[in-house]
């Protein structure tokens, strides 16, 4: 394992840190309840899978997790991972915002002079960070301490349940021009911080400095770690003459077209539910988590980008949009479709009864009606033809060649050859037209359009040598159980991994994670880096998924201490056989081919000096 930066630009040392402060029974203690198992192991129904009869352990010398059940397993970065539905970086993050580690932001190759300006950076970054929670806070206790003002009164209208303004936060900012600035202000702030954060603005003119969020219904916009970022205000005046939402500006944390609206919740559901359900805005996506829809977010911005696309499709690649049935609402779609379309999406469409939004119907028919209309979404060709041959006469030849080609418009975009087949086929039947028709209209498209060839994951194969499960050695059960009992030695004790690594070749075991590991710690061992052990092995399984390393480093240890040694001599043993065994083998193959009588009686008695 190398040294220095990984995932992202964090340095080792800081993941280190924050693996260090991190101890995972606190950390999967948050999530299911344990018990003591005793040897420093704990014990719990799995949150993986359905269990009656606990099977997930967690040892906390070894800072590990498996499930002897579903094979799920990790260290505390995966474990985040898995709940949270993260990469590493963001598991990284989220742990670093819990346990008060500064993530500095440097290159690879930075000098200390560069790493400490790096560092220095990284706190100015906090304290806009507090002072976005700060003000989370502030107006979260407005709202709650003016249960007659006008937004809590608004609030009522549209039947917000209190579970649902704490889960998102939200808060109400005062009548006032400089009520928030005086807030900021004491907790020791200074303007230009405030400034810096867009929460208050300077009058171009006079100078004077005031409050950006005055009078409105506050959303706290978050980025994928949950962290506030910025704010979104909506206006609770039915004639009001300015904007309907007022939002932060851009600033050194939010960029808008790189953060999506309730990610940070609805992250798990989009994990266990297999999609993410796009809506048009803040309260279409509350009103989609108090019906059961919690895999809702919304894009931030009043227009979706490829950027937030990119975000959705780390962790789903179907997307079902909700956007309004008006023009507008259905122009949204179709370019979110060309998008989503060029990142492999499965794309559905929901079609909500009337021209509703999601806030709208939850309020009028209920739960069930808008979780009715969740789950049964429309074919997004379906939802092309029925919008798209609206502006065409469908009983001319030339409307029909027309809206053909602006529906093969959207098709050509899915990189799917599949899909694009399923979809030429449909149109040819809807149109009546022979498919060879439509393919070809298909093909001249393509061809005019000079489409380039995208890059996919899948087109790209793996590496010679790449980390493979444990593959052909899965029926090699004395290799297995030698590897499995060095493995549990070298982690055990830094002699014995020195010892593995003075008497046991790299050659001699296996190509599985195990002996990879095991030769990992002996190398460790042996250059007098032992400390760094555990870090190193629950980052080659976090690397590697492998369920039988997984399954090693959270089980309690079998072999007794005073049994070690012994343990270790049978291993060396059983692995001198097999030398042996091989070595034979080599010189059987060797007569067979043998061709003169001085080369067999050669080879016959090193044969016999074998026994």
């Amino acid at each position: 394992m190398g040294t220095g930066m990984i995932n992202r630009g964090i340095p080792d040392d800081v993941v280190e840190e924050i693996r260090g402060r991190s101890n995972i029974v606190d950390v999967v203690g948050r999530v299911v309840p344990l018990k003591k198992a005793g040897n420093g192991s704990w014990k719990a129904c799995c949150p993986f899978h359905q269990e009656k009869t606990p099977s997930f352990v967690v040892s906390e010398q070894r800072q590990h997790y498996h499930c002897f059940g579903c094979g799920a397993g990790g260290d505390v970065f995966k474990f985040v991972m898995q709940t949270e539905n993260v990469d590493f970086p963001n598991a990284v993050h989220l742990l670093a915002g819990r346990c008060g580690v500064v993530i500095p932001e440097a290159a690879p190759n930075a000098t200390p002079a560069e790493r400490q300006e790096a560092k220095a950076r990284a706190g100015r970054r906090e304290r806009l960070y507090a002072i976005m929670e700060a003000y989370t806070g502030f107006f979260e206790r407005t709202l709650a301490s003016n249960p007659d003002s006008p937004v809590a009164r608004y609030l009522e209208t549209r039947k917000l349940d209190r579970e649902s303004i704490k889960k998102f936060r939200i808060g109400a900012a005062p009548d006032s021009w400089d009520a928030g600035m005086k807030f900021g202000r004491g907790l020791g702030y200074t303007d230009q911080e405030l400034l810096d954060t867009g929460m208050i603005l300077r009058n171009e003119e006079s100078g004077r400095l005031y409050d950006r969020f005055r009078n409105r219904l506050v959303f706290p916009i978050t980025n994928e770690q949950g962290r506030v970022v910025a704010f979104s205000a909506r206006t609770i005046e039915k004639d009001f003459a300015g904007a309907k939402y007022v939002n932060s500006p851009e600033t050194p944390l939010f960029r808008k077209s790189q953060i999506v609206y309730g990610l940070s919740h609805a992250r798990p559901s989009i994990g266990t539910m297999k999609k993410v359900v796009l809506c048009e805005g803040q309260l279409d996506v509350i009103a989609m988590h108090r019906a059961g829809c919690t895999c809702a977010v919304a894009p931030q911005g009043t227009a979706f980008t490829e950027e937030q696309a990119r975000i959705l499709r780390r962790y789903t690649d179907c997307a079902v949009l909700s956007f309004d049935a008006d023009g507008a609402g259905q122009k949204a779609v179709l370019r979110a479709l060309e998008i989503l379309f060029s990142l492999e999406f499965e794309v559905k469409i929901l079609a909500m009864p009337g021209g509703k939004d999601p806030d709208g119907m939850f309020a009028r028919n209920g739960a069930a009606a808008l979780m009715q209309v969740v789950d049964n979404p429309i074919d997004v060709l379906d939802f092309l033809i029925r919008v798209l041959r609206t502006g065409y006469d469908m009983e001319s030849p030339f409307g029909q060649s027309r809206f053909l080609g602006d529906v093969l418009g959207y098709v050509e975009k899915i990189p799917d050859p599949v899909v694009r087949e399923n979809y030429v086929r449909r149109l040819a039947e809807q149109l009546q037209l022979k498919v060879e028709l439509v393919y070809s209209e298909l093909k001249k498209l393509r061809r005019k359009k000079a489409v380039q060839p995208r890059f996919r994951p899948s087109d790209v194969a793996p590496e010679d040598g790449a980390p493979a499960g444990d593959g052909g050695f899965a029926e090699d059960h004395e290799l297995i159980h030698a590897e499995d009992t060095l493995f549990e030695l070298a982690l055990f004790s830094e002699s014995l991994a020195r010892r593995i690594g003075d008497e046991v070749g790299c050659d001699e075991l296996s190509g599985s994670v195990t002996a990879k590991a095991v030769n990992m710690l002996a190398a460790l061992a042996l250059n007098g880096e032992f400390d760094l052990a555990v870090g190193r092995i629950n980052e080659l399984d976090r690397e590697t998924g492998d369920s039988r390393l997984s399954r090693l480093i959270a089980s309690p240890g079998v072999i007794a201490p005073e049994r070690a040694e012994q343990a270790l001599n049978e291993c060396l043993a059983a692995l001198a056989r097999r030398r042996l065994e091989a070595r034979k083998l080599e010189l059987i193959g060797r007569l067979k081919s043998a061709t003169t009588p001085e080369e067999k009686a050669e080879l016959l008695k090193a044969f016999t000096a074998l026994k």
